[in-house]
């Protein structure tokens, strides 16, 4: 089972699970997938890219890192990450 760290809010699972599906996608996609609003979605992928679950690519799109990966799959807890 998935350990979030204190930082982390629910929708941060949306936006993991939905780019581990998708691939590379805007955060407006991402929100309308998920039913958040795009600045919302978008303000917790610059969270979540601080702490390494996702890459910001150089076009605004995100991608979920290895890191990431790892969380989904429940082999690492996010408290273990830092904030860059």
């Amino acid at each position: 089972m998935r350990q979030r760290a204190d930082w982390m809010v629910p929708a941060d699972d949306a936006i993991l699970e939905y780019l581990a599906d998708a691939g590379e996608v805007p955060p407006a996609v991402i929100g309308r997938n998920i039913d958040s609003h795009p600045n919302y979605v978008g303000e917790r992928c610059r969270t979540l890219a601080e702490y390494g679950l996702v890459d910001r690519r150089e076009d605004g799109y995100y991608a979920v890192t290895d890191q990431g990966q790892a969380y989904l799959a429940g082999d690492i807890d996010a408290d273990q990450f830092d904030s860059e």
